[in-house]
């Protein structure tokens, strides 16, 4: 589903990284703390089945995978928190 989409049916933005790690961990927080959510990945590098190019010169590859995290609007306070590490400390 697109980003678009998710917002149109009630889901809200909770995280957006280029970073594969960060992307892990907030997933596995959520699923922890039995939070729906959806995601949505954009690989912004040029590469090409029909050229076989991996990478353009000069392109960072470590910025070339974005990842995004949906959450329902009404639990959108509860996944920050749980990805803030304070959801416990109320």
């Amino acid at each position: 589903m697109t980003p678009t989409l998710l917002t149109i049916l009630g889901w809200s933005e909770l995280l957006c990284t280029f970073d594969a790690a960060q992307y892990g961990a907030a997933l596995q927080t959520l699923q922890k703390e039995g939070i729906p959510c959806r995601t949505h990945t954009v690989n912004m590098s040029s590469a090409s089945r029909r050229t076989g190019t991996a990478f353009a010169v000069g392109e960072r590859t470590d910025r070339s995978i974005e990842y995004q995290i949906f959450v329902k609007k009404a639990d959108l306070p509860k996944a920050q928190l749980a990805l803030q590490g304070r959801l416990h400390n109320l």
